[in-house]
This record gives C-alpha cells, structure tokens and sequence, in this order.
C-alpha cells in the first residue's frame, strides 16, 4: 500500500486546499487541480488529411497554456466549430447552417474561459493529452476538459471522428470500422502535432513535449486509448455487439487487422473506455500509468439486463494490475456525464437554435440529463467535470509534472483515504486484489464498492464475446435501436440513437 504518513499529509495539503493556488519559495505556483490553473488558456482548431488513408479527414480542436499577460479584452473568445465536417460533404438538405458557438457561450454555464489563437506560454515544452470522442460524439462535448487541462499547463488535443454520423447529414461507417478509425486518427494527429511542435512560426512552436504524451477517450474513444497504450490482436474479433443489436455479421474485412501500440504513449486516461472491445490479456499488456473514471457497478448494471457491463471500469483495472494504475467511480454520474452533452442543450436554446420540444426530445428532461428515471444522474453537471478533472490532473502532475506541480496535494488526491474524507462522490481504487477462490484462469477478481468485504468474480474474457470475424449470421442483420423519438419540431437535430460506446 502507498498510503505511509496519511495524517501528515492531511496536515499538510489542507491549507493548499483551502488557498487553491499559492506561491512557494523558489517556485512561481503550486497548484490545486481542483481550481482552475494559472495559465489562460488558447484554443484552436485543425483539419488534416490522411494521405496513407486516403486522404481521410481528421479534425481536432487543440486547447493550450497561455500566459496571463498575452491576452486581454480585445483577445477573440475561442471559437468551437458545431460541424467541423459540413463543408466538406454538404448535407443533402440545408435548412440549418451549423453555426459556431464561442467560449462565451459556455462561460455563462461556469466554463473557463478560452481564446482564439493567442500566443502559447513561453514556459514550453508541455505533456499533450490526445482525447478520442464517444461513439455519435462531437469534440466539443469535451470543452470541460480540454480548457481546465490547459489551465493546468497541458495542451489538449480534442478529435472529431469523420463518417461518425454525429448529425443526421454525417456519414456513417461501420461500427468496427468506426473502431478501427479511432486509434489510428490519434496516431496521426500526434505525428501532425509534433510536427507543428518542431516547425518556427506556428502556433505550437515547441509547446508539446514528444516524452510526455497522454492517450484519452470516452467511450469508444477510451478504447483508442487501451488500443494505443497496449495494442489489439484483431479489431474484428469482438461479437457482442452484434448479439447486442449494434453490429452486423460478418464484419468488413478491412478491420481484421491489427492495432500496434503506438510508443510515443507514456500513460492513458479512460473515461467510461469501451474496453469490452479488448481481450483481457490485451488489457494486460498495458505497461503505462493508467487512470480508469467512470460510474459505479451498480450504475453500470442498469445498462444491460444481463448485467455484462457491471465490469467495465474494473475489468481493465484488474487486467492492467499495476501500481501506478487508478480507478475512480463517480458517484450520481451516468455515462454522458463524462462529456458537455446536456450543458450543450442549454448553450443552443440560449441561442436560438433549439427550441423547448427540440430540448426535450435531446433529453433535457430525461435520458441523460434527467435526476429520476432509468440511468439518472444526480451529480451536478459542474461537480462532475470538476471530480473529472481534479483527478486527470492529480495523475498527470504526479507523473508528467513540472517542479511547480504540488506533489504531496496530487499525490494524497490518489488514494482511497482522500475520496473518504474529501470527496463523497468518488469510490477511489488503487487495486482490485481480492481474497476469493477463482473457478480456473479465466475468472478474475474485482471490487464493486471501495469499503466493500465483498469480492466479486467475473470471466476476463466473458462467454460469446469473442469468436471467429469469419462468423455469419443473417438473423443480426439489426438497425440501431432508438431510445428517443425525433425532435418534435422537426429539423436536422436528432437525439442519440443508442448509448454511444
């Protein structure tokens, strides 16, 4: 256990609680990741091609540290573009123009203040957090992240999946291919970075560190994330989701192939990570410090009548078994909590774009947005972002951070005794060591509560979930499932069609 000298650190970190930020001798800062950063914070925008892929498209929005001194009221709001992909494939019809929203807009529901384009922070290099989106998920779902990050001095990095049908005139690939897309955009996006990174007189001259670079995801995002940090055997070789109702059989040849770790990964952070895509000895291979946030087991529960997705925090938790691997359960949070989604509904009926039957039928006043009903959430939009971020940035300061990082308060904010006396609404895990007979090696243990006694058990690779990609069946030819009805209103707006992965 890593939990020596608990009371001398309660001592200690309190007053750096209680200050946020201070001033240390011999150092500018120490921060609080609970508090915004010291920095301002710069964002821009990026659309690249892919020539190995066919001049694939990969757009990504990039959040940066900005000196306080190098912005001022003239500086422009950051601009965060609603469809980054429409001029490139108009929709075939056009009754709406996907207008930008700006940092304003989300400033008015306590998001930090972002600006376009300014000069980054002279205090350079910095870590780069690549983040890869939910399944039918925009970048800007993920404002919370990249502007709070940044504050903290890591540049952010945001992707926006092409053929990901995030609206109604977006293309739409295959769910595997989709999943074979993902880790491979952030590996290009990388490459293009570290080339911005390394070339005089762009934006992102020297800012990101090519030593410390961070793989994130929600969703199918997070396993984009396993992916780059340990590798997949096959892509295609996953069936659930063809049982579930969500794929067809056979797959596409063209995702039968594997998934390379990508070296340049120093750790991850999963959010709510798919990783029942990923083969348990898969998982195990993950040799980087990992960070696993996500809802509770039994939140999890409500998503399948089975139960098979109780695990999925903890499955890669268990399999990963490393010292330097975490598990945060947020408490009240349900899957879209890990994103901007039902602040989002806000930000477009203030603007007009929505109106109070389009808000409705998007969830506001039910899935996910609702406290009551199937899947509530009961945590505050505000605390979960701030619950998600503080821990991000207490693991990434503990491993990539600078000497004017506050060590002792990132390094208390990792353990169970913290979550206990701090934060009621995290269940924290720094292991799922149980004392339980197992039926043979193909079980393994893990925790659903963190004072519980009680161990649960449960298969690493659970029975039906993977088989041979050359499997047929003409019975699982499905359409997605719809768990919203189209906006009354009409228009191009349309709810999520299932549970994004």
């Amino acid at each position: 256990m890593r939990h020596i000298g608990i009371l001398m650190l309660v001592f200690l970190t309190t007053s750096l609680l209680a200050a946020g930020v201070v001033y240390a001798q011999g150092h500018q800062w120490l921060d609080d990741p609970g508090q915004l950063g010291h920095y301002a914070i710069g964002h821009t925008n990026y659309l690249m091609f892919d020539k190995d892929r066919g001049d694939r498209p990969v757009f990504f929005s990039v959040w940066y540290p900005v000196d306080p001194k190098d912005v001022n009221a003239s500086t422009p709001p950051a601009e965060y573009l609603t469809d980054p992909y429409t001029n490139l494939a108009p929709p075939t019809y056009w009754f709406w123009t996907a207008e930008p929203t700006n940092s304003t807009d989300w400033e008015a529901l306590g998001y930090d203040r972002a600006y376009e384009g300014p000069k980054a922070s002279d205090d350079v290099p910095f870590p780069l957090v690549m983040v890869s989106p939910g399944m039918y998920t925009n970048n800007w779902q993920y404002i919370f992240v990249g502007t709070r990050l940044a504050s903290h001095g890591y540049v952010v990095a945001v992707l926006e999946q092409w053929a990901d049908w995030e609206w109604d005139w977006s293309p739409l690939d295959d769910i595997w291919t989709m999943t074979l897309n993902r880790p491979l955009d952030v590996s290009f996006a990388i490459t293009q970075l570290l080339a911005k990174s390394r070339t005089p007189g762009e934006l992102l001259f020297r800012t990101i560190d090519p030593e410390r670079i961070v793989a994130s995801g929600h969703s199918l995002g997070g396993y984009s994330a396993y992916a780059l940090a340990g590798g997949d055997n096959m892509v295609c070789d996953t069936l659930w989701v063809a049982l579930e109702g969500m794929g067809t059989l056979p797959y596409p040849a063209n995702t039968c192939v594997p998934i390379t770790r990508d070296r340049r990964v120093k750790a991850l952070v999963a959010m709510e990570g798919a990783s029942s895509v990923l083969h348990y000895r898969e998982l195990a291979r993950i040799s980087v410090p990992s960070l696993i946030l996500g809802e509770t087991v039994d939140q999890l529960e409500t998503y399948f009548a089975d139960g098979s997705w109780r695990d999925v925090n903890a499955r890669p938790h268990a399999a990963i078994d490393r010292e330097d691997s975490y598990r945060v359960d947020v408490n009240g949070a349900n899957h879209m909590s890990f994103t901007d989604y039902c602040d989002a509904i806000q930000v477009f009926l203030n603007r007009g774009w929505f109106s109070p039957d389009d808000a409705i039928a998007w969830g506001q006043t039910s899935w996910p947005c609702a406290n009551t009903g199937w899947d509530p959430v009961t945590l505050s939009s505000a605390e979960e972002h701030t619950v998600v971020t503080k821990y991000m940035i207490a693991f990434l300061d503990t491993y990539f951070g600078g000497p004017d990082k506050n060590k002792w308060l990132d390094w208390w904010i990792l353990t169970p005794e913290y979550a206990l006396t701090h934060k009621p609404s995290v269940q924290f895990f720094d292991s799922e060591d149980c004392h339980s007979a197992l039926p043979d090696h193909t079980y393994f243990t893990y925790r659903d509560y963190q004072l519980s006694s009680v161990c649960e058990v449960a298969q690493k690779d659970p029975t039906g979930w993977f088989a041979s990609p050359s499997t047929s069946a003409s019975s699982n030819v499905v359409t997605p499932m719809i768990l919203a009805p189209a906006p009354a209103s009409g228009g191009p707006f349309r709810p999520l069609k299932q549970k994004p992965l």
